[in-house]
């Protein structure tokens, strides 16, 4: 590693404001990426090198690096290393809804059970670069684990800007935090917000990619830390600015999923 890159990544990380260790590894590398002090198409540190420096677990690192994977920040050559993608990924423009109601066309109905709802006091780097605030600014992360049958079938991971929210209202914060309208069972953070505001978000973009959950979010799914999962991630606008992320991983052996978009009514 050469001292301008070891400079940029060195230093103590610590999780803040209820975000990951993992996620503060993302968003140090990310930042290292989009200044340039790790350039397009060149070679990362090891994972060794990288936990070193940030003073973080291989398992950490590995677990950042899967991350930057699927989110197609980094690319893998076998018996090379990890690689800063030749082109860096961005939020484009088309209408999505609510990965409950995609999942629910499937087979039989499905069921949203909340495993985490948090007001992150800062946010992730390319998070917050999609929901269009700043890293020091608040965000809401909501994570559910979504089941058919009793089994679950995929893993929902939210992220909404803080103050953007307290914006639409206290009806739009309530119905975040709580999973839903006061009544109705528990749903995407999307879904309770489209109960609330009504179908006032887009455009947006929908991105697929192939990957692994690696051992948390595989615990969560009752899948093998390997086992390969349809990695669905949705960006949404409101009101003419970005506002909503999303990221679904999907189990592939329960769900045939197929994706069209139409403008909302």
């Amino acid at each position: 590693m050469d001292r301008r890159t070891e400079a940029a990544l060195a230093g103590p990380l610590e999780s803040t404001g209820g975000i990951p260790l993992r996620v503060a590894v993302y968003s140090r590398i990310t930042e290292a990426i989009r200044s340039g002090t790790l350039p397009i198409a060149s070679l990362l540190p090891s994972e060794t090198e990288l936990g070193t420096a940030m003073g973080v677990s291989r398992t950490v690192v590995r677990e950042a690096l899967m991350l930057l994977e699927e989110d197609r920040f980094v690319r893998s050559r076998r018996g090379i290393g990890r690689f800063v993608a030749d082109r860096l990924p961005h939020l484009g423009l088309q209408k999505i809804r609510p990965i409950e109601v995609l999942l629910g066309e499937t087979g039989p109905a499905v069921q949203v059970r909340r495993t985490q709802t948090a007001l992150q006091t800062t946010s992730p780097a390319f998070t917050a670069d999609a929901i269009g605030i700043r890293p020091d600014q608040p965000s809401w992360f909501i994570e559910s684990v979504i089941s058919r049958d009793g089994a679950p079938i995929a893993l929902l991971q939210e992220h909404v800007p803080g103050e953007g929210l307290t914006q639409l209202g206290a009806a739009a914060v309530n119905a975040v935090s709580a999973g839903g309208s006061a009544g109705t069972p528990v749903s995407s953070a999307l879904a309770a917000l489209i109960a609330v505001l009504g179908p006032t978000f887009g455009p947006g973009e929908t991105d697929l990619a192939i990957g692994v959950p690696g051992a948390t979010r595989g615990r969560l799914l009752g899948l093998p830390a390997a086992s390969p999962v349809l990695i669905l991630t949705q960006a949404l606008e409101h009101d003419g600015a970005p506002f909503y992320l999303s990221k679904t991983l999907i189990n592939t052996v329960s769900v045939q999923l197929t994706i069209s978009h139409a403008a909302q009514s």
